[in-house]
């Protein structure tokens, strides 16, 4: 896009806008003591200031969410639903050593100017950048190509019970002809033997949580006792958390894999090869979600017994996070109940189907094709985000639209976009929110 007045202001108004929903406190603790209502309304307005008129829903008091219709220039097409959260994971002020409600702008350790504060990176600058991108279409006097809806929900970061849980629930027709969303957590710059890669979301790996529970004899401590509640789950727990998933790489993760095995060729010679293990210990910061991409994942992450020192005690219990492939959801539990043994019950917490985005469907490849506009040398690579987020409820109401995570940030080398993900001192780079600002809108007014 050519830099004129409107490029500017857009730009500009992409970190003003970060900045400033930084500094309204949506902190989310799960205790239902978050608000979101002034930061709906700022948006509100500012989407009234370009001729769009918002509805504000509140589920509970200050718990409120946001819809926003924007009419496009073919209203046979499907919707394109862009949507965001407001609220953040908490900060905890005595681990920061800049106000993480402040919203500041000033350089990093490296020189780049970023804007700080929690929600910086999740996701407050998506809805700054988004809010900038429909402002600059329509200031503009154009139209989206297809119409956009706009929704920015409550509560994301304790389950949307208060948000996207309860909209789909009262409010199912805030879904109505959606085709295609894009939304949180890819999209971001990284970098594979000094090439720049785009990490685009394709998909969502299901959550598995569950609760093993062993019963054992209680005695004094002082006893021989070998019938032991928490050497059962001890055991059980060790044989989970040694247990290697095998790569299993589907459609999104075999494009992954050829096209970084395609940098390390170009970089290397043709006849280059590496196993998917190799490739994927070259994407530097952004491993820890590539790497879970192609397998599934337990983690132990409690144990209790709930007893004293000199007390074996006849109850023990541990908590496992598992993360299944999309289809794979029963297979990790059958998994689970093999590895857990006879002596252990498994006991479902919570379950959730995952889901896969067609990476040669209309919504990748059309992401694939503006940031080659805006970014030819870069290669785009797709993966399967471990973490949920609220586009599973919308397609509880239609499974069969388009999902993309899709946060545009280009980033200097080195900067660590997952480590920001709830992190201390969370910041982003203001060149990339103007860079995810003008790919947003070119993909807005285009697709």
């Amino acid at each position: 896009m050519a830099e004129d007045a409107t490029d500017i202001q857009a730009q500009q108004e992409a970190v003003e806008f970060t900045s400033w929903l930084i500094q309204f406190d949506t902190q989310n603790a799960g205790d239902g003591q978050a608000r979101e209502t002034e930061a709906a309304q700022w948006v509100a307005d500012r989407l009234a200031e370009v001729g769009i008129r918002s509805t504000l829903v509140d589920s509970a008091p200050g718990r409120t969410n946001l819809i926003a219709d924007i009419p496009g220039e073919n209203p046979d097409l499907p919707v394109l639903l862009i949507h965001g959260h407001l609220d953040t994971v908490p900060a905890r002020l005595e681990d920061w050593s800049v106000d993480p409600l402040g919203g500041d702008i000033h350089p990093d350790a490296d020189g780049v100017e970023c804007v700080w504060g929690r929600g910086a990176i999740d996701m407050k600058d998506m809805v700054g950048m988004s809010l900038a991108a429909l402002r600059a279409i329509l200031r503009s006097g154009g139209k989206p190509r297809r119409s956009v809806r706009f929704i920015l929900f409550a509560d994301e970061e304790a389950g949307g019970f208060k948000g996207s849980e309860w909209i789909a629930q009262h409010h199912p027709e805030w879904f109505d002809h959606v085709g295609a969303i894009i939304s949180e957590t890819g999209g971001f710059g990284g970098y594979v033997d000094g090439r720049r890669v785009y990490y685009v979301q394709a998909g969502e790996k299901g959550t598995q949580w569950f609760r093993l529970n062993a019963q054992g004899t209680q005695s004094h401590g002082s006893q021989i006792n070998r019938d032991n509640a928490v050497v059962k789950i001890a055991k059980a727990a060790a044989r989970i958390a040694d247990y290697s998933w095998p790569a299993d790489a589907g459609q999104v993760g075999q494009l992954l894999v050829n096209r970084l095995q395609d940098i390390v060729r170009q970089e290397e010679g043709q006849q280059a090869k590496y196993d998917t293990a190799a490739l994927i210990d070259r994407t530097g910061p952004a491993k820890p979600w590539v790497a879970s991409s192609v397998r599934n994942t337990f983690n132990v992450t409690s144990t209790d017994a709930d007893s004293t020192v000199n007390i074996v005690p006849a109850k023990a219990s541990a908590l496992i996070d598992g993360r299944a492939l999309p289809g794979q959801e029963d297979t990790l539990l059958e998994r689970l109940h093999e590895l857990a043994g006879p002596e252990v019950n498994v006991e479902k917490i919570h379950r959730s189907r995952g889901y896969v985005t067609d990476v040669h469907g209309e919504l990748f490849t059309a992401i694939e094709r503006t940031l080659s506009q805006v970014d030819p040398d870069a290669v785009v690579v797709p993966f399967l985000s471990s973490g949920g987020t609220d586009s599973k409820a919308v397609l509880k109401i239609n499974p069969d639209i388009e999902v993309c995570g899709f946060i545009p940030l280009r980033v200097p080398q080195g900067f660590d976009v997952i480590g920001n993900f709830h992190g201390v001192n969370e910041h982003v780079p203001v060149d990339a929110l103007k860079f995810g600002q003008d790919v947003l809108r070119r993909f807005i007014t285009t697709f």
